[in-house]
């Protein structure tokens, strides 16, 4: 039997130095593995022969919302890696970065998605609207190298 079930809630995101950020959502943790589908030829009788095989595995584009505060770290992390008119240092500022989900009790982790060799592909800003009532956001999302899961398992009585 599995154990707690992680609700989506309670989850924490943290990033080479980016911490104690209020994140309101990380989407598009996953991967794909490309496979080759390739027919191989026409034998006896008409026969095709077909063979699909694995090929260059994809990671997914992790989108990181966060709550603004003001604060500029993740704006500059974009511009360190992608702005114009400067060298672009995207290799030298790649981050490792972990999605971390806790049990309903907030303090046992359950599970740990570790990211690795990260860069920012896009950020976006603040939106203003009069019309809103919610807090303003800013989203990075960030191409990744490649990651591991880390499952946390409870004892079961």
């Amino acid at each position: 039997m599995p154990g707690e079930y992680v609700v989506a809630s309670v989850f924490y995101f943290e990033a080479d130095g980016m911490t104690d950020k209020f994140v309101q959502s990380v989407a598009g943790m996953g991967a794909k593995n490309n496979t080759t589908k390739t027919i191989r030829g026409s034998g006896k009788n008409g026969k095709i022969l077909r063979q699909n095989l694995p090929g260059q595995a994809e990671f997914n584009n992790v989108t990181v919302t966060v709550t603004y505060n003001g604060e500029e770290d993740l704006h500059k992390w974009y511009l360190a890696c992608s702005q114009d008119g400067k060298a672009r240092q995207w290799n030298e500022n790649r981050k490792n970065f972990s999605v971390v989900g806790y049990s309903q009790d907030k303090s046992t982790e359950i599970i740990r998605y570790d990211f690795k060799g990260c860069f920012p592909e896009s950020y976006t800003g603040p939106e203003f609207d009069i019309t809103k009532n919610d807090p303003a956001t800013e989203k990075i999302e960030v191409s990744i190298e490649s990651y591991e899961i880390k499952a946390k398992k409870k004892d079961v009585k």
